[in-house]
């Protein structure tokens, strides 16, 4: 059957062939870590912190820093301390790449943990993927011209809309296959049969929110309290707030009143990071928005309607149990006063992924996590890092994932 190919060359190729080409490559796989790899991702960094047009995307400068050559060195060191004098870490082989439409970047990182363990890889692009995704496989395509041979048979991306049928060859000459998405997408690919050996890594919809130690905000001096607005506002806005780990839900804690205060002042500092950047809704969403936001002041018994601007909406709380995790992206934030970090505990499920947070020390983060005791939440990262992708995610390494130990006794 043909499908479109995006890289190496973006023409239409027979998927028979670009699977039995993949498979062959076997016999030269790359190790983990291998300098060709390390090599094209630092000149796929320098080519997007370039592109005039990769320049206009705060999340593709973003991912350049994330393939940058410092990056690596920092990864490999992580990587080495699993190594053992017994043991060798390979690659597991071919890895098919199901990314989500919603995060154009995720395709990207996705691809990068793989590869860098020496996995030969196939990444589904959806049909309906955005400008960034257009933009990265160009610069990739003109990186794979200058120093890309190793890459070029190791690496293809294909993009195509839900047919079955190329999902399904893909999948049964996959040695391990990852689907990020919606729970819906987990379920719809996890129907489409794998080989026996195959390793399967699924992804499914995920929930995250914010805490702030309102005292501490408030003795924040105006410029940091801005600071901290524009942090926020990258996790959140980058992606519509559609990505898994852009918060949701804004927790106060600490006094009552200075939760109050802390929330004025911020989010007007919000509003004010919003307007600078110029984000915007387009009608239809600000209508989802708006319907999604009566439903659950109807549903979760929402206290107080606010709008902060036209992309910006809040709704108090006055029961956070009662919080459902479908969400409509777009700028709508709940939010909920609690005394302590502790009183969070029964709030969390396992559906629950990152906690970005302010004014907490290390050691109070640490006793909360251990508190949760498996209940949910993967990940607890300062305000501004929520979108920052990391070998470790949902619980998994993924290091450890996509390469297999083989075990050496005397």
């Amino acid at each position: 059957m043909t499908v479109e190919q995006l890289v190496p060359s973006p023409q239409p190729v027979d998927l028979d062939a670009v699977l039995t080409q993949m498979r062959g490559a076997a016999a030269h796989s790359l190790s983990p870590f291998s300098q060709p790899v390390k090599d094209f991702c630092a000149a796929l960094s320098r080519a997007l912190f370039r592109d005039a047009e990769a320049k206009r995307y705060p999340e593709l400068q973003a991912l350049a820093f994330g393939v940058r050559q410092a990056e690596l060195a920092r990864l490999e060191q992580e990587f080495r301390r699993w190594e053992t004098a017994d043991s060798v870490l390979a690659p597991r082989g071919l890895v098919f790449h199901v990314p989500p439409a919603n995060v154009d970047t995720m395709f990207v990182y996705s691809w990068l943990v793989s590869v860098l363990m020496g996995n030969r890889n196939v990444i589904r692009i959806s049909a309906s993927a955005g400008p960034q995704t257009g933009i990265v496989c160009r610069l990739f395509n003109a990186v794979l011209d200058e120093c890309g041979d190793e890459l070029r048979e190791n690496t293809c991306m294909l993009r195509y809309g839900h047919e079955r049928e190329i999902s399904a060859a893909i999948s049964l000459a996959a040695d391990v296959r990852i689907i990020w998405g919606g729970d819906e997408t987990v379920r719809t690919i996890r129907a489409i049969p794998i080989g026996p050996q195959c390793k399967e890594i699924a992804f499914p919809d995920r929930y995250s929110f914010a805490v702030i130690e309102a005292a501490k905000y408030l003795a924040l001096d105006e410029g940091a309290q801005a600071k901290l607005a524009e942090q926020f506002y990258n996790d959140t806005f980058w992606f519509d707030q559609l990505a898994c780990s852009s918060p949701r839900l804004v927790v106060w804690c600490g006094d009552s009143a200075a939760a109050r205060c802390a929330g004025a002042i911020f989010f007007g500092h919000l509003r004010e990071q919003v307007a600078r950047k110029g984000y915007a809704l387009d009608t239809g969403a600000r209508v989802n928005k708006f319907t999604f936001a009566c439903r659950s002041i109807l549903d979760q018994y929402a206290a107080d309607y606010e709008e902060w601007g036209s992309a910006i909406t809040v709704l108090r709380l006055e029961e956070d149990r009662l919080l459902s995790r479908d969400h409509c992206g777009g700028g709508l934030l709940f939010q909920v006063h609690h005394t302590a970090l502790e009183d969070l505990i029964p709030l969390i499920l396992q559906r629950d992924q990152t906690l970005t947070y302010f004014g907490f020390e290390p050691a109070a983060l640490r006793e909360f996590a251990i508190a949760l005791n498996g209940r949910g939440i993967d990940r607890l990262v300062p305000i501004g890092q929520a979108l920052n992708f990391e070998h470790r995610w949902d619980g998994y390494d993924l290091f450890l994932e996509l390469t297999r130990r083989i075990v050496i006794r005397s």
